[in-house]
């Protein structure tokens, strides 16, 4: 009777729980993701404390559903260089180490500078002058998922998504 019990228990077990399996080979088309790309000035930070400065910029893509369930991307690329870095991304500079990363809600994205040396705001400011930022929006109903997809990586997703 204990086996019988135990077994009906295991059977139970497998058939609640869940498993998703993702298709490594993506097909079908995407009809609505939001692209925009920023160029990054020096004067768009404000500094919040002798760490950190934040550069506010409105994005009216942004609404309450894509906020709380699609997919927002941040990238970056170096004045002078044609490679895209996801963010967060650090950098050292100058005795310090400069994390630069992205926040996002309705209708704004801000890029958030924090470094580790304590009043150096303004050069870890300058550093990213002229600097592009490229964020991605991908609304729920459109977000692909697959085991296959690094969102890390600018060109998968640019070709995944079909972004001009």
């Amino acid at each position: 009777m204990k086996t019988i019990k135990l077994l009906f228990l295991a059977l139970m077990l497998i058939s609640h729980s869940s498993c998703t399996i993702y298709d490594n080979d993506v097909e079908g088309e995407v009809d609505l993701v939001y692209s925009s790309t920023i160029t990054i000035r020096a004067n768009d930070f404000v500094s919040q404390d002798e760490y950190v400065s934040v550069a506010n910029y409105g994005w009216d893509n942004l609404d309450a559903e894509m906020v709380d369930y699609g997919l927002v991307l941040g990238y970056i690329r170096f004045e002078g260089t044609t490679a895209w870095h996801a963010l967060p991304y650090s950098i050292p500079f100058e005795n310090d180490l400069v994390n630069l990363r992205y926040s996002f809600d309705v209708d704004n994205i801000s890029l958030v500078l924090e470094g580790e040396v304590a009043d150096n705001n303004q050069a870890n400011e300058a550093l990213f002058d002229g600097d592009v930022l490229r964020v991605i929006a991908i609304p729920p109903s459109e977000i692909i998922r697959t085991k296959a997809i690094d969102y890390r990586n600018y060109d998968q997703i640019k070709e995944l998504y079909n972004i001009e």
